[in-house]
C-alpha cells in the first residue's frame, strides 16, 4: 500500500505533466487539419478559420495625364526649359555654398542655405504648372 503522501505526489506529478505538455497527439492533429492556420509571423493574432479563397484585385486607377504625349508637350516642353533657366544661377550659388551640413564645421551654409530657400521660391510656379498637367518636378534639387 502507498501512503496517501506518494499518492498525492504522483497525483500532482501527473496533473503537472499534463500541464506542461498540453494535449494529446490526436487532439493536436485534429485540431490544425480542420481549417485552423497558424501563423507565426502572427503570434498576436487569433486563429483564423478558412473556409474558402478570396481572390482579390487591384482597384483601378484613374487615369493621369500624360505629359509627353498630345497638346500637353506644348505647355510643359518650354516650362522645362524656363525651369532649367532659373536654376542655373541658383545651382552655380549652391556648388560653392552649400545647403545642408552642419554651420560649426562649414560656415558656408548660412549663404547656401537663405540662396537654397530663393531658388525653391522662385521654381515654384514651374512645378505648379507643371505638376496641372501630369509632369514630374522639372528641377530635382
Amino acid at each position: 500500500m502507498q501512503s496517501k503522501f506518494l499518492r498525492l505526489a504522483a497525483g500532482l506529478g501527473a496533473t503537472a505533466a499534463a500541464a506542461l505538455y498540453g494535449t494529446s497527439a490526436a487532439q493536436a492533429h485534429e485540431y490544425y487539419h480542420h481549417h485552423h492556420h497558424y501563423r507565426a509571423a502572427y503570434d498576436d493574432r487569433p486563429l483564423t478559420v478558412t473556409k474558402h479563397h478570396h481572390r482579390y484585385y487591384a482597384a483601378p486607377v484613374a487615369a493621369m495625364p500624360d505629359p509627353w504625349h498630345g497638346p500637353v508637350p506644348v505647355i510643359t516642353g518650354p516650362n522645362y526649359v524656363a525651369a532649367t533657366l532659373v536654376s542655373l544661377p541658383f545651382r552655380a550659388v549652391n556648388t560653392v555654398f552649400p545647403a545642408y551640413g552642419d554651420p560649426a564645421t562649414n560656415p558656408l551654409i548660412f549663404v547656401g542655405a537663405p540662396v537654397h530657400v530663393a531658388a525653391q521660391v522662385a521654381e515654384f510656379p514651374f512645378y505648379a504648372v507643371g505638376t496641372v498637367f501630369g509632369a514630374p518636378p522639372p528641377v530635382a534639387y
